[in-house]
């Protein structure tokens, strides 16, 4: 992992994101505590879709409720606190588009236990084959939009008082429908497969804290795809760079109130850097991050990932895009 720092944010200038136009305009005191400990854990700056998930909560605010949750009072997120912590909380969700929205890139690592998805609900284009990564191929990407509600992520001591089951987000929460939340819980509560580490962090610092200690350094460096531009259409690959790093953590985004992500750290993973253009112009649509599990082989038999490429765990490998908001995380080599 002989690259420097430098060199390897001049491939990706779509990772970057200055805040300073932030500081020109008022900060909410949460807010600016997540960028404070972004950038004492971070290498590079945050990217859009993380700024718009940051806390618009005041220190007043932060101290009244977490006194609220932590003492055992009988609390709930009335439409108040929802709208101030920004947070959806709506009873009036509607579960069709969240589940359309279900990550399948979660599904792939979890025993079926009644919440398998059939071919037919699945994105066709979702997964692939490392073969198909090869200059001047088409590619048709998957939906890369995104349909959940716009939530903040709750600031650390709110969401550390927070425990992920089902009781005690109705008793939070008694606003959300137990359907809306249940998969999501279910992917968090679920045991890691083999060669797997895993976490639910219910905030920005706990996400930063356990790829911090899933990739043993101190210093990380997060990256996304660039936009969502050709999402379901087909491309063309004029370029791709696999990254040089042995360890990554994938985070992607799953439904809760407030922001949240599942994210893991798989053996045997690559990561890919795609430049896509369009077929007849050549001209640049989209860089996107893919990523491909090399060992199938602790993956669920039934899951939607071996019916889509026509496989069994074990006889291949299985790649799939990052869209705008998943989060891949790897270590700065010059901090450890």
């Amino acid at each position: 992992m002989g690259h420097s720092f430098a060199t390897f944010l001049a491939l990706f200038p779509f990772l970057l994101y200055t805040t300073s136009a932030i500081s020109k305009t008022f900060t909410p005191p949460s807010a600016s505590d997540q960028i404070k400990f972004w950038s004492e854990n971070v290498q590079n700056e945050m990217p859009k879709t993380i700024l718009k998930k940051l806390s618009p909560l005041t220190q007043d605010d932060c101290k009244y409720y977490t006194n609220m949750i932590s003492n055992n009072v009988k609390f709930s997120a009335d439409s108040d606190f929802c709208s101030i912590a920004k947070l959806a909380c709506s009873s009036g969700l509607e579960y069709g588009l969240l589940e359309k929205r279900r990550n399948i890139y979660v599904d792939e690592y979890q025993e079926n236990k009644g919440l398998d998805r059939k071919i037919s609900e699945a994105d066709v284009f979702s997964f692939f084959r490392l073969s198909m990564l090869k200059n001047g191929n088409m590619v048709h990407l998957p939906n890369l939009e995104e349909s959940l509600p716009d939530r903040a992520f709750l600031p650390s001591q709110i969401a550390s008082k927070i425990t992920l089951n089902i009781k005690e987000m109705a008793k939070l929460f008694p606003g959300v429908t137990k359907e809306t939340i249940e998969k999501t819980l279910f992917y968090c509560n679920a045991a890691a497969i083999k060669g797997e580490v895993r976490s639910c962090p219910k905030s920005l610092e706990e996400m930063i804290n356990f790829s911090k200690s899933a990739l043993g350094g101190k210093k990380l460096i997060s990256l996304s795809s660039k936009s969502t531009q050709g999402s379901n259409t087909e491309l063309m690959i004029k370029n791709f760079k696999k990254l040089n790093t042995d360890k990554i953590v994938a985070c992607h985004e799953v439904f809760l109130p407030f922001a949240a992500y599942f994210c893991h750290s798989l053996s045997s993973t690559n990561l890919y850097s795609v430049d896509l253009v369009e077929p007849k112009t050549g001209a640049p649509v989209n860089t996107l991050l893919a990523i491909c599990h090399m060992d199938t082989s602790p993956f669920p038999e039934n899951h939607v990932v071996f019916k889509i490429l026509k496989l069994k765990p074990g006889q291949g490998e299985a790649c799939h895009w990052f869209t705008q908001i998943d989060l891949a995380w790897m270590l700065d080599t010059e901090s450890m």
